[in-house]
């Protein structure tokens, strides 16, 4: 039966309002192209017990929820393939060491529910305390925020994805990017790897000049922000009036553009290493053991 909360909600005519630092998460995160919701469903809205992506939620911490704030996130995984899931596990990963290491953009959170690659589901909490328990709220990242930071400013430039990458060399995209190519690592007639030891050293030899390069591309945004920031400082300084704040977000946007377009290119070359690869067994497959032997080396 709906609550009392959803039927006053009715009658004051559905207002509805995401708080700011949710806000400000959900905007950062789809700036990289993931789907993130906030809206409630029915299921949400006329629950016994309404909880936080409704604007009249009872389960408010660590006092009630004003009305009528929404303050609840759901972070979708890109597709249902193992990089996505992955991508979405790393991204709540980020999110937890960020709450625990006392990171103000995300001071605002009170729990997540998160799935990792094996498929456990769990709940963290900070009720005050960092406490870990079973959830059963699968698939996606569930992130509710506390009743007393409807207005916190600091998430406004929180990116656990851009942190990610400054701080683990982008791999959450070269992951991404060398699942594709595993994909299609040829095979035997009987479904076994051909060369597997061969195919994993290039596997790897691959991910480290993509993780370098990559890694590359993030120090050099960072040293252009640093510098950006320096220069409008000293502007200010001298009387002037500069909003450092619109310039990097352009020029982040230009830099994620690039970024963009960069892994497009890695992916079609990913595939491509895939098909001559495959295309290659084929064809070795058809030759005697001699002539097999006295191909060079790959």
């Amino acid at each position: 039966m709906p609550s009392q909360g959803f039927r006053d909600w009715l009658a004051a005519g559905k207002p509805y309002a995401l708080i700011r630092p949710a806000r400000a998460l959900q905007r950062n995160l789809k700036r990289h192209g993931l789907t993130v919701y906030d809206y409630p469903d029915d299921d949400h809205l006329e629950a016994n017990t309404p909880e936080d992506h409704t604007p009249f939620s009872v389960t408010g911490w660590p006092s009630a929820n004003a009305r009528w704030k929404a303050r609840g996130l759901d972070v979708m995984p890109r597709n249902d393939s193992r990089a996505a899931r992955k991508e979405n596990a790393d991204i709540a990963r980020q999110l937890i060491r960020d709450r625990d290491a006392g990171v103000p953009g995300v001071a605002w959170i009170k729990y997540i529910n998160w799935t990792d690659e094996s498929g456990t589901c769990r709940q963290e909490r900070w009720m005050p305390a960092h406490t870990t328990r079973s959830s059963t709220d699968k698939g996606h990242i569930h992130v509710s925020g506390r009743s007393d930071a409807d207005d916190d400013p600091r998430a406004e430039d929180y990116d656990p994805i851009a942190r990610m990458d400054g701080d683990r060399g982008m791999s959450v995209h070269s992951d991404s990017i060398l699942e594709a190519w595993r994909l299609g690592a040829p095979k035997a007639a009987d479904g076994s790897e051909i060369e597997p030891v061969k195919w994993r050293i290039r596997d790897e030899a691959w991910q480290r000049s993509i993780t370098a390069a990559l890694a590359g591309a993030a120090a050099d945004a960072k040293s252009a922000r640093i510098a950006i920031e320096a220069l409008v400082a000293a502007i200010n300084a001298g009387g002037g009036s500069v909003d450092a704040a619109a310039i990097i977000a352009h020029v982040d946007a230009l830099a994620a553009a690039e970024r963009d377009r960069e892994l497009q290119l890695l992916a079609e070359v990913a595939e491509l290493r895939a098909e001559l690869a495959a295309a290659r067994a084929v064809a070795e497959a058809q030759l005697s053991p001699a002539e097999r032997a006295a191909l060079p080396p790959h």
